[in-house]
């Protein structure tokens, strides 16, 4: 009796260890075998529906480069759907190198992006107007080495900056006898392509008229008691720059423009810069800021798309 009691026990012990040994060999496999990659892919999320909520953005479109950088066409994907957020999977060789760019916009943007030659393009259109919502797009490039089945954050940041024009005197202008009902926006583009690989903004310098469209209504002015005039999406480098910039409003297409004139305005990717004032009904300071919170906080510790701490508020105290 003694030795079968001691037989099943030693039978139950190396049931059980076999069962252990099976669930260690499985949690190996999960944590560091297959190459299996997961992204989490997100966009900033903005608390209220406004402008740069992210919800234009819905293709998705991205590649995959080995430690060279040679192009990966067979893990290319230029189709994809994201709604703030998804999840991609790519199946990648353990202990190699790889970079994955990934590029989120609107279906209507006028944004070709060329995996191939490591190119983002713009396109503008002929009728290009202001005040359009679906130019903001979501970029992002990330290097590593698999070490096996992984699962990576990844958030996406705007490669362009948001010129904002806000106005706190539309009450006082309409008593006037003014109803300005659209705008439009001059401003120098600082070159017309992304270069996936460095970041660099290239191309020529061009002036770029988003033309006359409705004035925003229903989104939230990004400074305190100001109304939107205009808004738009420039493409711009990591550090910052300065633009000239025209812009103007009219009651309507038949009636003459009224215009100002705003020159060395900052701007820098990911971040807004606002420009407001008491534009509509007399010629007084305008105030220039260009505001980083515009890039989400809790990114900050970021590398690749940090910027110099810069900003305040610059006055032009003389007549434009």
């Amino acid at each position: 009796m003694k030795k079968n009691f001691l037989f099943g026990l030693f039978a139950t012990a190396m049931l059980l260890l076999t069962t252990a040994c099976q669930k260690e060999a499985d949690l190996g496999l999960n944590t560091g075998e297959d190459g299996l990659v997961t992204i989490n892919l997100s966009t900033p999320e903005m608390a209220t529906r406004a402008y740069s909520d992210g919800t234009m953005a819905t293709r998705l479109q991205y590649a995959v480069y080995d430690a060279e950088g040679n192009y990966l066409p067979a893990l290319t994907v230029t189709d994809a759907t994201i709604n703030l957020k998804t999840k991609v999977e790519l199946q990648l060789t353990t202990g190699n190198e790889y970079t994955l760019v990934f590029w989120a916009g609107a279906p209507t943007a006028p944004y070709t992006v060329d995996f191939a030659n490591k190119k983002m393009t713009v396109d503008y259109p002929a009728d290009l107007v202001s005040n359009r919502e679906d130019l903001d797009a979501f970029y992002r490039d990330t290097t590593f080495t698999v070490t096996g089945r992984m699962s990576v954050d990844l958030h996406l940041y705007r490669p362009f900056a948001q010129l904002n024009i806000g106005t706190n005197d539309y009450d006082e202008a309409k008593s006037a006898g003014y109803e300005p009902t659209k705008s439009y926006v001059k401003v120098t583009q600082l070159g017309d392509v992304l270069n996936l690989w460095n970041d660099k903004v290239e191309g020529t310098d061009a002036v770029i008229s988003f033309d006359y469209a409705t004035i925003p209504t229903g989104e939230t002015f990004p400074v305190a008691g100001y109304e939107y005039l205009a808004m738009n999406y420039l493409l711009v480098d990591s550090e910052k720059e300065v633009v000239d910039i025209e812009f103007g409003y009219t009651e309507s297409d038949a009636t003459v423009a009224k215009t100002r004139t705003v020159g060395s305005v900052p701007v820098q990717r990911n971040y807004r810069t606002n420009i407001y004032g008491q534009l509509l009904t007399s010629d007084v300071d305008i105030n220039v800021e260009i505001k980083p919170e515009y890039k989400e906080p809790a990114y900050e510790a970021d590398a690749l798309y940090h910027a110099a701490a810069f900003g305040g508020e610059v006055t032009l105290t003389e007549d434009v």
